[in-house]
This record gives structure tokens, C-alpha cells and sequence, in this order.
């Protein structure tokens, strides 16, 4: 009686060749799958036109949300960031927040942009324009920060809570 290992030897090699089709349709659904799931860049926070008096500190908060999640650059009227005065934080969850510390009288009418691109479809940016004023003249009634929040590591899902004291100069400009 013979056996007939031939069979047997070719279907290993018939069983691979199967496999390798069906992963290659796994591998084009997946990447269709995946595709399917990628959308384009969108801001959820936009930086807001501020006025700032000189010789302080101001933030500016962006944050863009997308699949895969969009990088956020920062850039003030048009060009990158160089100035040792301003600091970016940013987060994993796509919160981004731009600081410039000292604020100085030159930066009045400067255009901030916040930039977000994850190479889906075109950037999408949002402008600020930082009005500063210099302490001469701040208007009655200006609120000023006596006390700076500070930046703090929380859980996702928990509440953190911040604290910051401002008061009003309401008597700065009165006449009498």
C-alpha cells in the first residue's frame, strides 16, 4: 500500500498561500477600516482677542481635536515662535496653551494663530489680536489678577479645581 505524502506536502504550502490571500483582504479591509475612521483637523478651543496691560502675562488656549489627533503650532503674525518669552504646554488630549510673559508694549495689535493639521484634509488655524495697554492707561473697572492660577496634573474623568484672585482698579481714573 502506498502512501501518498505529496498531499500532504503540497497543503502546508496551499494552506499558506491561502492565508497570505486572506490576510492581504484583511489587510486592505483594515486599511479601509481605518481610512474610514481618520477625519480632518478641528478646532474645539480657539484662542480669544485679549487686552493685556504691559509688563504682565497673558495665555491663549487651542485645542484641536481629529483622528489621527492634530499636531497644534503656534505663531505670532504669521511667523514661528523665537522669543525666549513665550511658552507652549502641551497636552496628550490635544490642549494646547501658549504663554508670553512679559507682556510688552510692542506686542499691542499682535496676531496670534493657533494652527491644527493631522494631514487628513487642510490646516485649520484661528486668530487672537493682544491689545495691551500700558498703566497709564488702564480704564476704571479693569480687572487686574492679584493671583495667578496654577497648572495641575489630574486623572481623567476627575474635577480638578484652580483657584486665582482678581480685583478691580475702580478707583485708579477717578476725578474727583
Amino acid at each position: 500500500m502506498k502512501r501518498k505524502r505529496i498531499h500532504f506536502f503540497f497543503c502546508p504550502v496551499l494552506l499558506l498561500l491561502v492565508i497570505a490571500r486572506i490576510s492581504n483582504a484583511l489587510d486592505d479591509s483594515y486599511q479601509s477600516y481605518i481610512q474610514a475612521l481618520a477625519y480632518p483637523a478641528r478646532l474645539v478651543v480657539r484662542p480669544d482677542s485679549s487686552t493685556v496691560i504691559a509688563d504682565t502675562k497673558i495665555s491663549f488656549f487651542c485645542r484641536a481635536d481629529g483622528n489621527p489627533l492634530p499636531n497644534v503650532i503656534w505663531k505670532i503674525n504669521g511667523r514661528p515662535l523665537t522669543d525666549y518669552r513665550f511658552t507652549v504646554k502641551t497636552l496628550p488630549t490635544g490642549l494646547s496653551t501658549l504663554r508670553i510673559e512679559p507682556v510688552l508694549p510692542t506686542d499691542n495689535q499682535t496676531v496670534v494663530s493657533c494652527s491644527a493639521d493631522n494631514g487628513v484634509a487642510n490646516p485649520v488655524v484661528a486668530d487672537a489680536v493682544i491689545t495691551v495697554l500700558s498703566k497709564a492707561e488702564i480704564p476704571s473697572g479693569f480687572p487686574a489678577v492679584d493671583a495667578h492660577p496654577t497648572l495641575k496634573s489630574v486623572e481623567q474623568g476627575r474635577t480638578a479645581h484652580v483657584t486665582c484672585r482678581v480685583s478691580r482698579n475702580s478707583l485708579r481714573n477717578v476725578r474727583s
